[in-house]
């Protein structure tokens, strides 16, 4: 009595598929010529996966395959190679299995063996390995172009982040998406309330990209925790820089992650004041809190004295200035200043040379040099980024840039940040009134043979009073 054989063929993907319908068909012929060559086989069917990897067993074909064989219809299986039935090692070993117990032998046509037989069995295995080989290399080209992808900025694909569209496999802000997701970033940094923020996107019934149903308080998280907003991209579990353009800030970004890491404490941030916390009262030495008056038409911010809040008007000289124009007038010449290289190098020589520094502490002579980079690179990125920052990213940057002001009658005195320095200093301090700046440079008391330190520089010039 003959066996019941089956007929399988495969060919890796539907593009294959289409391009090469004769590669299944021609599989087939190959099969049946061997079928025709022996007189102790009879085709049962012929199963066929065309656009299938070898490297999984989820076909539609084999496992109609694998019923027919546990329903006892079948007692040989034959294929064109090995590696039409499988890739993969393990798969192969466990299939023999499944076949040696149906008591069903496995024919490759073209390779010249069979399971039935000990150097079949000899010839299958050194085959497979040859097959898992090219499947591993192939599997490491991919890995390393993509890797190459990621380091150039490109889009790897996956779940675009909502925001963004693609286009010729780049990122591409969606503008009406992307103020959706700035609203949810202020949202948080002014709330600290995740809940509070996923109400806003239920609101306006925001869609999960991945599931394509109502966007969760889970999945807000996940907007607030990705990179791909600020310019980069995650890929192998590092980050690097996308060519893609940003939704929102860093400074932006960077309190959202302060704020979903640590507890929350009740500390608001207002976007209407710039510098709250910074501003100090040279009079009575006292923090200027920031308030308002309510007129007919509009509204007015200011920061009073804490000492007038508490004792009256008299309590202090000084007692309030308007926020609109202490802003203003920072915001002018802060990056007036940035753009006047000049003076700032002449600036930080001057300092430089000035300063007064412990005894047998020399001052190396790129000092005042790197000095005057870091302040330019501080001032600059700051005129950069506050020309397009929203109001709650103004004030985060001011609280990036600034570390403090102390405001007087005449003039104001603010303290910016200058960190990283390779400039064996720690304070730089701009002196000076209505504009005119001159410079006095103190050597810090901290240990100065560390090679990145941080300063802090401070501008005095005039400041408006309130109208």
């Amino acid at each position: 009595m003959n066996k019941q054989c089956a007929i399988y063929t495969r060919v890796s993907t539907s593009m294959q598929a289409e391009k090469e319908y004769g590669s299944c068909e021609a599989q087939r012929d190959k099969i049946l010529s061997y079928v025709k060559s022996q007189e102790d086989l009879e085709i049962y069917k012929e199963y066929s996966d065309p656009g299938f990897s070898g490297s999984s067993l989820e076909r539609p074909a084999l496992k109609a395959l694998l019923g027919d064989i546990s329903a006892g219809n079948v007692k040989a299986v034959l294929t064109y190679k090995i590696d039409r039935l499988t890739r993969s090692s393990k798969d192969f070993y466990s299939l023999i299995e499944f076949f040696e117990k149906h008591g069903v032998t496995y024919v490759s046509v073209t390779e010249h063996f069979d399971t039935s037989s000990p150097s079949g069995r000899l010839l299958r295995n050194i085959m497979l390995t040859f097959a898992q080989f090219e499947r591993e290399m192939i599997a490491d080209r991919v890995k390393n172009t993509m890797l190459q992808r990621a380091e150039k900025g490109l889009w790897n694909g996956g779940y675009m982040p909502f925001g963004y569209t693609k286009e010729n496999g780049k990122l591409l802000v969606s503008k009406k998406d992307a103020s959706i997701v700035r609203e949810i970033f202020e949202r948080f940094v002014l709330t600290g309330s995740l809940k509070q923020t996923t109400d806003l996107v239920m609101e306006e019934e925001i869609k999960n990209p991945k599931t394509g149903g109502q966007l969760t308080m889970s999945g807000v998280a996940h907007i607030l925790r990705n990179p791909a907003y600020i310019g980069r991209m995650v890929w192998g579990k590092k980050v690097y820089e996308g060519i893609h353009e940003p939704i929102v800030s860093k400074e932006l970004f960077e309190h959202a992650q302060t704020l979903t890491k640590e507890k929350i404490r009740k500390r608001r941030l207002y976007k209407d004041f710039f510098v709250r916390r910074l501003i100090k009262c040279s009079d009575c030495g006292s923090t200027m809190s920031p308030t308002f008056t309510n007129k007919p038409k509009r509204r007015y911010y200011y920061y009073m004295c804490t000492k007038v809040t508490k004792e009256g008007k008299n309590a202090c000289g000084i007692k309030e200035v308007s926020a609109e124009k202490l802003e203003g007038f920072l915001i002018e010449n802060l990056s007036r200043i940035a753009d006047d290289r000049q003076y700032i190098d002449n600036l930080a020589y001057k300092t430089a040379h000035e300063s007064p520094r412990p005894a047998g502490v020399e001052l190396p002579k790129e000092s005042s040099q790197n000095l005057a980079t870091r302040v330019s690179q501080v001032l600059m990125e700051f005129k950069n980024k506050i020309q397009k920052a929203t109001q709650v990213e103004k004030c985060l940057i001011f609280q990036k840039t600034i570390q403090g002001i102390k405001f007087y009658k005449e003039y104001l005195e603010v303290i910016v940040f200058i960190k990283d320095t390779n400039a064996l200093v720690v304070d730089e301090f701009f002196q000076g009134q209505h504009g005119k700046l001159t410079a006095k440079m103190r050597a810090g008391a901290a240990d100065l043979s560390t090679p990145a330190c941080t300063g802090s520089s401070v501008l005095q010039t005039g400041v408006p009073s309130r109208s």
